[in-house]
C-alpha cells in the first residue's frame, strides 16, 4: 500500500477592517468609557420625556429655587420646575442640534474637499482660499455674527455651526485626496477607465473616512459648546426650551445664593464635551496607523 501523506494547512483567520478597529479600540480604557457615556447619552435624548420624573415645564410656585432632594434631584429653578426633568430632555435638544450641524457640514465638506483636491489648479486655490477666509475667523465670534444677522432660533444655530464647521472637513478631505490621488491604485482604476465620479467615491473617500470620522466627533463637542454659548448669550434656544445653555443663563443672578441651580447644567456640558472629545482621540489613535503601531 501507498503511504498517503496528510498535509496539515493552517488555517489563517481573516481580520476585518471593523475587527482590527475594534481589536485596538477596546484597549484604550478612557475611550470605551467615553463610548459607554455615548450610548447612556443617545438613550437619555431618545427616551428623556418617559423618565423624567415631571414636566419640562410644571411650574410649582411652592417651591422654588429648592436645593437637591429626594423629591427634586438636581434641585428647582426660579419657577419652581424640576431641573433634573429639564436638564434630561435638553440631552435632546443638545445632541440633536449638534449631530444636525456637524452631518450637514461633513457632507458639504466632505464634497468640497474631495473635488478641490482632486481637480486643483485655479478652481481649487479659489474655492480654498475663500473657505480659509471663514476659517481664520474664530468659529464663536463667526458664529455670533451670522445669528446676529440671521435672528436667535435653534434653526439660525445650526446654520452659523454648519458654515464655521465646512472649512475644518474640507481642509481635512482636501488633504486626504491630495495623497490619495496618485496612489497605485488609484492610478490603477484611472487606467482602466473607471470616472472621475467613481473614482472620488469609490476610491478616495474610503481612504479620508478615518480622517473623517475623528473629525465628526471632536465638531461633536466643539457644537455642543457653541450651542451652549448662544443661548447663554440669548442668541440660541429661547425660553422656555429646555437647553442646557440657557438653563445656566438663566441661573446666573442666583449663582451665589442657590449654587445647584449653575452646578448642575454646566456639569452636563463639561462631561458632555469631555465624552466626544476622548471619544475623539480613541477613534484618532484606532484608527490612524501611525498611532496604533507605537
Amino acid at each position: 500500500m501507498k503511504n498517503i501523506t496528510v498535509v496539515e494547512t493552517e488555517k489563517t483567520d481573516v481580520v476585518t477592517p471593523f475587527q482590527d478597529f475594534w481589536r485596538k479600540f477596546r484597549k484604550q480604557k478612557t475611550a470605551m468609557a467615553a463610548a459607554v457615556f455615548f450610548v447612556l447619552l443617545v438613550l437619555i435624548a431618545i427616551f428623556c420625556y418617559k423618565i423624567a420624573p415631571y414636566g419640562i415645564n410644571e411650574y410649582d410656585y411652592t417651591a422654588c429655587l429648592q436645593g437637591p432632594s429626594a423629591a427634586h434631584w438636581f434641585g428647582t429653578d426660579e419657577f419652581g420646575r424640576d431641573l433634573f426633568s429639564r436638564i434630561l430632555c435638553g440631552t435632546r435638544i443638545s445632541l440633536a442640534v449638534a449631530f444636525s450641524a456637524v452631518t450637514l457640514a461633513a457632507i458639504l465638506g466632505s464634497l468640497i474637499g474631495l473635488v478641490c483636491g482632486y481637480v486643483g489648479g485655479t478652481f481649487d486655490t479659489a474655492i480654498m482660499s475663500m473657505l480659509d477666509v471663514l476659517y481664520a475667523f474664530p468659529g464663536l465670534i463667526l458664529a455670533i455674527a451670522i445669528v446676529a444677522i440671521l435672528g436667535s432660533g435653534l434653526t439660525n444655530v445650526i446654520i452659523a455651526v454648519v458654515i464655521f464647521r465646512i472649512p475644518i472637513f474640507a481642509r481635512v478631505v482636501r488633504g486626504c485626496t491630495l495623497q490619495l490621488k496618485n496612489t497605485v491604485y488609484v492610478r490603477a482604476a484611472t487606467s482602466l477607465g473607471a470616472s472621475r465620479w467613481r473614482l472620488l467615491v469609490k476610491h478616495i473617500l474610503p481612504g479620508a473616512l478615518p480622517s473623517v470620522i475623528v473629525q465628526y466627533s471632536l465638531s461633536i463637542s466643539g457644537s455642543i459648546m457653541t450651542c451652549a454659548s448662544l443661548s447663554f448669550l440669548g442668541m440660541g434656544a429661547t425660553p422656555p426650551t429646555p437647553e442646557w445653555g440657557l438653563i445656566l443663563s438663566n441661573s446666573r443672578i442666583y449663582i451665589y445664593t442657590h449654587i445647584h441651580y449653575a452646578l448642575y447644567p454646566g456639569l452636563a456640558i463639561l462631561l458632555t464635551v469631555l465624552c466626544f472629545n476622548l471619544l475623539g482621540d480613541g477613534l484618532r489613535s484606532a484608527l490612524d496607523p501611525r498611532l496604533s503601531e507605537q
